[in-house]
């Protein structure tokens, strides 16, 4: 329950923060986003809306305009309407002349039309100005008022049209003159030019992108750009005029436009306002933007201000905080710590702080009394670290520590402790005191003892599974060999023995590569540097070969394309890795394959050899994989051509110690692989003349050494002594058997030997010490063999005195080039 509460208290007290930050952004935020709110809302459909009564009366002023000018000559019209001499004219006899007459002293008095007419009642033209005296008698438009005309008493205005005489765009205003029997007697009508209108109308200057139309009846456009005249009076507005008939509002808006109209009464036409919408709207949007931006401020500087109040308040709470910080350091945090932990008061040199684990080391190691409150005595009366440690440490600042320090405890079992102190210092680098650390290590230190234990017994284990796994191989050899000299003449017992002798030596092999394994885990891989020619190593790892190529009938290219060729490194590790890779390639390709062994130098610092074959190949999930011990892909290749899978592992790792790079490359199965090696070359070493001719004195051949040479053979293995002695007796020596070393000694000091050949792992005492006995009393070289092959029994035997080390199974043409050398 304690803590479930103190978990509310500090979840109740994160949020205390916010008791600042709440009131000051709803101070700031709402009525910002409440003022952005009813201007994207209530102010702009107040704003739309008296733009939209502003354009409205523009319109309306502009229809007014328009109509003022028919207006004054509907009045024309009018009053010749009713005029008794016009009645007179149209009714006489010939009204022709008469009417021409008239015509010529009517219209000059009146500027203010375009033209004038009299028409006869069936519309034909009886007089007009301008004249037109081939019309007199015809036709001449009536079709555009006449209809009009004859049903009213008023003036009518025709649609625009083009006039006969001139072509130029007009519209007529016509009137009927009666009979006093409301007979239609003709017509009268004056023209008033749209060209007229659209020069008053051009004097008015419009904002950019501000289109004003006048549609007659047809929906007609009078006006082309400019107020000019427009060419054309079909009637191109017709959608406009739908549109406009529909509406009752004034206004409407079509493919992003935005229309104002107005009627003209006078003459039935529509004055029409076309803007685009967001350039009509333009300084409501401009208007919402500056006050959106002046809202973003607001909230901005809001959030700013209450980020410097919740500072503020934060700098308040800092000192309860940092109280809370420490008691939960002292009561939590240090309580179940499982290292020691302390703090000793400069001052006082008391424990200020101090945790249980602390205490309990205290009583446990440190001499305390059980009972004790560790905050109650000096840090002196604790025995853990060394007197006078943390006066040195307070006084200097210098850091102190024991690593796994020994200290027993009260039963006297010894413990490990790792010991630590610091001085701890302020802001002002005042003193604050030690910081006292101690961890009990000793679970730490039992299991690195036990891990070097078990890895030693495990070398062990190998170096005596690998002597007692080569023992039983020795006679085999040796007996093959002395059956090989006996029947040399019987091919079925030759196969046989080649049979033998070959998986003796494989077992040899396995046995090499499983220790090759081991030193090169552990890092005692040693390796003999020396100059050598890349060619002639893979000469020598195919020859080794060559049987097993014979037998699979393989085809074998050599490309040695690379000019520089001589590299840094052990001959024998490296033909050991191409002896591998070669081996590889036989046995995974079928009988008749082909195997290409080239060189290259991809730079004239590197020289790469390849082994590509057309075998088996390597599936892309195992390429990654290939070169990791005991790999070797599927289950199935491993059932069909053995093997532990260990060959590539040893050779990546001897590589690498070359400081070179080993990779492979398959297409997948059955499509072969080429595995390559690269190693950096070095410069091929000149030979003088004179080391020329040391070379051939050294060339020279050795004198032969007689073989009737006394020999003192020590095994305890009798099944090898018995094969050894057979085989040296045939090849010249006199043997004399050792079972033992206490035998061997006796031996020596009752008879005369040349040489002494010894097992190391003899019963009564080892070879080392058999030859360290015999070489106190007689200069007897020897030569030392033992199923232990690794590099530190080489130098074990070396020391003891033998001249070489050989190891089992032996192979005698190896022993006898090793006895006649030792011998010379």
């Amino acid at each position: 329950m304690q803590l479930g509460d103190t978990t509310t208290k500090r979840r109740g007290k994160r949020f205390d923060r916010f008791k600042i930050i709440f009131p000051i952004l709803l101070a700031g935020w709402i009525p910002s986003i409440l003022t952005l709110i009813v201007s994207y809302t209530i102010l702009r459909d107040t704003l739309e809306s008296r733009i939209l009564r502003d354009r409205q009366t523009l319109i309306q002023l502009l229809g007014y305009v328009v109509g003022h000018d028919l207006s004054r000559s509907s009045a024309i019209i009018n009053y010749y309407q009713t005029l008794p001499e016009v009645a007179k004219i149209l009714g006489g006899p010939n009204p022709v002349p008469a009417a021409q007459q008239w015509l010529n002293s009517a219209y000059y008095s009146h500027p203010n039309i375009d033209g004038m007419f009299l028409a006869g009642s069936d519309g034909a033209l009886l007089a007009s100005i301008p004249t037109a005296p081939e019309m007199v008698g015809k036709d001449f438009g009536a079709s555009h008022w006449r209809e009009q005309a004859a049903a009213s008493d008023e003036p009518v205005v025709s649609p625009v049209h083009s006039r006969l005489s001139d072509n130029r765009l007009v519209t007529d205003i016509v009137a009927a003159v009666r009979a006093p029997d409301r007979t239609i007697l003709g017509y009268v009508g004056d023209s008033v030019l749209v060209e007229r209108i659209g020069k008053r109308l051009s004097a008015i200057e419009f904002s950019d992108r501000f289109v004003f139309k006048v549609l007659d009846q047809n929906g007609a456009s009078l006006f082309a750009n400019d107020f000019k005249p427009n060419p054309s009076t079909s009637p191109q507005g017709g959608l406009l005029i739908n549109e406009i008939r529909q509406n009752k509002t004034g206004h409407f808006e079509e493919h992003g436009n935005l229309y104002s109209f107005s009627p003209i009464e006078q003459a039935g036409w529509v004055a029409i306002v076309e803007q685009p919408k967001s350039l009509a709207y333009k300084p409501v949007h401009d208007l919402l933007g500056r006050m959106t931006i002046l809202t973003a401020w607001l909230i901005v500087l809001t959030a700013v201000f209450a980020w410097l109040g919740n500072r503020f308040y934060q700098r308040q709470m800092e000192w309860t905080q940092r109280l809370e910080r420490e008691v939960i350091f002292n009561e939590k945090m240090l309580a179940n710590m499982p290292s020691g932990i302390a703090f000793v008061e400069p001052a006082s040199r008391r424990f200020l702080h101090a945790n249980d684990a602390f205490a309990r080391m205290a009583e446990r190691f440190g001499d305390l009394p059980a009972g004790r409150d560790i905050t109650e005595i000096p840090c002196d009366e604790v025995n853990i670290a060394p007197p006078g440690a943390i006066e040195r440490v307070l006084t200097f600042g210098t850091p102190f520590q024991l690593h796994e320090h020994p200290l027993k405890d009260k039963t006297g079992v010894t413990h490990f402790l790792d010991i630590n102190l610091l001085r701890l210092q302020g802001a002002h680098e005042t003193v604050q005191g030690v910081l006292y650390l101690v961890e009990d290590k000793t679970r730490d230190v039992t299991l690195r003892q036990e891990l070097i234990a078990a890895n030693a017994a495990k070398d062990q284990f190998l170096a005596l599974l690998s002597h007692e796994l080569r023992s039983p191989l020795a006679p085999v050899i040796a007996m093959v060999g002395e059956l090989e000299a006996e029947m040399p003449d019987s091919q079925p017992v030759r196969e046989a023995l080649e049979v033998v002798r070959r998986n003796v030596e494989l077992e040899a092999r396995l046995i090499d590569d499983l220790l090759d394994v081991t030193r090169i885990s552990k890092g005692k891989l040693q390796l003999s540097f020396e100059t050598i020619c890349i060619h002639q190593i893979l000469q020598r790892a195919y020859e080794i070969c060559r049987n097993e190529v014979e037998a699979k009938n393989l085809e074998v290219e050599f490309q040695f394309r690379a000019d520089h060729t001589s590299v840094e490194g052990d001959p024998a590790r490296l033909q050991q890795v191409f002896w591998n890779l070669i081996k590889n390639s036989v046995k995974f390709t079928p009988e008749k394959g082909r195997i290409t062994i080239e060189t290259l130098n991809p730079t004239p610092d590197k020289i790469e050899a390849r082994v590509i074959d057309t075998g088996i190949g390597i599936e892309q999930e195992t390429i990654d994989k290939i070169f990791n011990a005991f790999e070797q892909g599927q289950t199935e290749i491993t059932r069909r051509f053995g093997g532990l899978g260990l060959g590539l592992a040893i050779s990546k790792a001897l590589i690498d110690a070359h400081g070179g790079k080993i990779q492979v490359q398959s297409s997948g199965k059955n499509k072969g692989a080429t595995f390559s090696v690269e190693l950096n070359t070095v410069l091929t070493p000149i030979v003088h003349d004179g080391e020329t001719q040391d070379q051939e004195v050294d060339r020279q051949p050795q004198p032969a050494v007689s073989r009737h040479r006394r020999v003192l053979l020590v095994d305890d293995h009798h099944d090898t002594c018995i094969g050894m002695k057979r085989m040296l007796e045939r090849h010249g020596y006199e043997i004399t058997l050792a079972h033992s070393a206490e035998q061997a000694v006796e031996k020596v000091h009752s008879q005369d030997f040349d040489l002494l050949i010894s097992d190391i792992g003899l019963p009564d005492r080892s070879g080392y010490e058999l030859m360290r006995e015999v070489r106190l009393k007689k200069d007897l070289p020897g030569i030392a063999l033992s199923g232990f092959g690794s590099e530190q029994d080489i130098s074990q035997a070396r020391e003891a005195g033998f001249s070489e080390h050989l190891t089992k199974p032996i192979n005698f043409e190896r022993l006898e080039k090793t006895i006649q050398s030792v011998l010379s």
